[in-house]
């Protein structure tokens, strides 16, 4: 197997800066949209789980 020189292996910094940016944008549009739906969100689950039939040991 061919052994492959540190040099060969890094990102050109343009690279580096262009998905560092791409993560950070994702990140925030993830922020956003958690603030907008993921409290709501599991009020509504845990809202509607009180209207589900209780499990009882009864009818086994």
């Amino acid at each position: 197997m061919e052994d492959f020189d540190d040099d060969d292996l890094k990102a050109p910094e343009a690279l580096k800066d262009m998905l560092i940016s791409e993560i950070e944008l994702i990140r925030e549009t993830m922020v956003i949209v958690n603030m907008f739906l993921g409290e709501p969100m599991k009020s509504a689950v845990n809202y509607l789980q009180e209207f589900e039939p209780k499990k009882t040991t009864e009818n086994e």
